[in-house]
């Protein structure tokens, strides 16, 4: 629904959608990043493979409850 909504608001206004999509894809970076670090750390402390996977999402999963609350979908 996030993606729906963001998609609708770049085709209505279209010299917005540089700086939003330049955001959209720092946004992704980071949320990765995070999440490798956060793994890697769990994979350090001798965490369960589930433990690590579920580390390694985490911060996506952060970004797209924020982005779902902010698009007022929640």
């Amino acid at each position: 629904m996030v993606m729906l909504r963001r998609s609708l608001a770049l085709w209505a206004e279209p010299h917005n959608a540089a700086p939003a999509l330049a955001r959209m894809a720092v946004e992704k970076h980071v949320a990765f990043t995070q999440g490798a670090a956060a793994a890697g750390m769990a994979m350090a402390r001798g965490a369960t493979p589930d433990a690590v996977m579920a580390a390694a999402l985490r911060p996506a999963r952060r970004r797209v409850r924020r982005n779902v609350k902010g698009q007022g979908l929640s």
